[in-house]
């Protein structure tokens, strides 16, 4: 019985995962121009003074992108360095760009929802309704 199951289980795609294989455009190190500066927001003067700040600019498109989500140089840059990809997309690709199609997935997944619920939810008055008249009749 439980292999009859495993043949007809249904398999649901996140949007995230229908978007995998999306193809960012390439952001080479050379093209980039880093500068580290002094952090900023809470955290007293060691954070002000510190350089764990990264302002990235990509010199072809003169996009300038700054991060100081992490005490950490390295990972600043990293982080850096994933928003420039982001950036140019949206420059680059415009309405089709990765999260505008994340977006439009979730939208219409959401959509999708509430037809169902709503769907449940006629379904579920409608016995009610008919509940109640056989209970009136008998």
């Amino acid at each position: 019985m439980i292999l009859k199951w495993a043949m007809f289980r249904r398999t649901f795609a996140t949007p995230k995962q229908k978007l995998k294989g999306y193809k960012f455009p390439e952001v080479k190190k050379d093209d980039c121009e880093q500068k580290y500066i002094s952090g900023w927001g809470p955290g007293g003067q060691k954070v002000n003074t510190a350089q764990n700040a990264v302002q990235l600019t990509h010199r072809p498109t003169g996009t300038v992108v700054k991060v100081h989500e992490s005490r950490l140089l390295p990972k600043n840059i990293e982080i850096a360095f994933d928003r420039m990809k982001f950036v140019l997309d949206r420059q680059i690709n415009g309405e089709n760009c990765y999260e505008e199609q994340l977006k439009r997935l979730q939208q219409a997944k959401e959509v999708k929802a509430n037809k169902k619920r709503d769907q449940a939810r006629r379904e579920k008055e409608v016995f009610k309704k008919e509940l109640e008249e056989k209970n009136i009749e008998e």
